[in-house]
């Protein structure tokens, strides 16, 4: 990148960088790319080969202004509103919970089981938030449709969002229900990666601070969404449904257990790539 004197010197972005790296921040030089290409509208790429436009003194400041937050422990993804989900850029929001590497693993399950993307699947997702779940699997199925759930109407607005960004919002609807309430009709497949973790639970700083809390947080054991969604999704499943859930580390027996007291039996079980057991595959007896 070329640098000018009324803009950011190369002497500052170092100072920048080392900042980051005595908080911790790993990939300093990537974040701040990042963070350039957010205020100036232009590639990472650009900013990455050297080939971007100088920063003026105002972008100068706001750099300043977004490095500070992001030292203060704010996410990239939550300063920039983007993140990458299964191949796919997904804007987020402090109201919605952003889309990790381990969820992947649920998208990756029901391509396993459905290996023909030309299938006419009807796919619902209960705690949708940002749609990555829905809206990537819908990517993959050109020919499904897809029913967004959430009770946040401001997830809901960034799921329209990205589905439209991403092309796929015709084959969407959007509804606003706690679970399973206001929805009827059956269901080929139905996902979530719903609140798993219990009230007492610790959580890194980053996560607790930035996300939202109704994504997070499930009850004193982080199992009452499961209680809820087994309780209510029966009547959405013909003999044929493929449910797939995320849960969290070592709730596998207890999820199972919820499970069967809604004659629901466990299918198969994936592992995330820590080998930790990341989703359980149930279908109703």
């Amino acid at each position: 990148m070329r640098h000018r004197e009324d803009g950011m010197t190369s002497t500052s972005l170092k100072e920048l960088a080392q900042q980051f790296q005595k908080v911790g921040i790993e990939n300093s030089w990537r974040e701040l790319r990042h963070l350039m290409a957010f205020i100036t509208g232009e590639s990472y790429e650009a900013y990455f080969f050297g080939t971007a436009s100088d920063l003026n003194t105002a972008q100068h400041n706001q750099l300043r202004e977004l490095a500070n937050r992001r030292l203060t422990g704010e996410p990239l993804s939550k300063i920039v509103e983007k993140r990458e989900f299964w191949g796919l850029n997904f804007k987020v929001t402090k109201d919605t919970l952003d889309p990790r590497a381990d969820s992947e693993t649920l998208v990756q399950a029901v391509t396993n089981t459905f290996s023909d993307q030309t299938q006419s699947l009807k796919i619902v997702d209960f705690g949708t938030g940002t749609g990555c779940l829905l809206i990537s699997l819908l990517k993959e199925y050109p020919n499904a449709l897809g029913v967004a759930i959430d009770k946040s109407e401001a997830a809901l607005n960034i799921a329209k969002e990205n589905a439209r960004y991403l092309g796929v919002d015709k084959r969407m609807t959007f509804c606003l229900s706690n679970w399973a309430e206001s929805l009827d009709g059956l269901f080929d497949v139905i996902i979530s990666n719903p609140p798993y973790i219990g009230i007492h639970e610790s959580l890194e700083a980053n996560v607790k601070n930035y996300d939202p809390v109704s994504a997070l947080f499930a009850g004193e054991d982080g199992l009452d969404a499961y209680r809820a969604l087994l309780g209510q999704i029966g009547k959405l499943c013909h003999p044929n449904t493929k449910i797939f859930f995320e849960i969290g580390q070592g709730q596998k027996a207890a999820v199972q257990e919820i499970a069967s007291q809604h004659k629901f039996v466990l299918v198969d079980v994936y592992k995330d790539l820590a080998g930790i057991e990341r989703v359980l595959q149930l279908r109703i007896v």
